[in-house]
């Protein structure tokens, strides 16, 4: 079925949890009501992947209008939610990283959108990083012979960060002059990426 530029139409959930299937009937709409209805609270880990799938490619969709895609954009949110909602919250920074840097990126920091707000970005990544600049910096000049856990600590701080290098021209720029310590120490931080596993 062709669809017009416009259109917000996407996968359909049909059944129950474990029957779950996307078609491309459904629309935007009914999407972004699902992790809002009771039954989400016990959706697999999987069928919010699959959500957030098909929304970040709603999202990354050119020809739809900037308001569907930004919807898009916080549809694959409230799925990264949803997925993460037990646990594993640097996983779940992580992802959620990788989809608000692009919307900031596409669509402008904002102000009013704390999804699209640079500064609220770079704080809730600098809260889930779990250690010290000075502590990452020493681990990371000896990744090679510290023991698993550490190297696997090192490459979740590189997952939650990587995004961000997507806005480096907006971080050197000091746009966001109002939470200019946040800012700054993300600048700090990108340049260990180099230094991590």
């Amino acid at each position: 079925m062709q669809e017009s530029p416009s259109s917000d139409s996407a996968p359909e959930a049909h059944g129950g949890d474990e029957g779950r299937v996307w078609s491309t009937d459904t629309s935007l709409e009914s999407l972004e009501r699902f992790p809002l209805e009771p039954e989400a609270r016990s959706c697999a880990p999987e069928r919010w992947e699959q959500l957030r799938d098909l929304a970040v490619g709603g999202m990354q969709r050119r020809d739809l209008p900037a308001e569907v895609r930004l919807r898009w954009g916080r549809l694959s949110l409230s799925a990264i939610s949803g997925k993460y909602r037990t646990g594993l919250s640097q996983q779940m920074t992580a992802e959620s990283a990788h989809v608000r840097a692009y919307m900031i990126k596409e669509f402008g920091d904002s102000e009013t959108d704390l999804a699209r707000n640079l500064p609220t970005l770079c704080s809730d990544v600098l809260r889930d990083l779990g250690m010290p600049l000075e502590s990452a910096a020493r681990l990371a000049a000896g990744w090679r012979t510290a023991p698993r856990e550490q190297m696997l600590q090192l490459r979740r701080i590189k997952n939650m960060l990587t995004p961000l290098l997507l806005l480096q021209p907006l971080l050197e720029s000091g746009e966001s002059e109002g939470d200019a310590p946040a800012l700054q120490n993300v600048r700090a931080w990108l340049e260990l990426i180099p230094e991590f596993p």
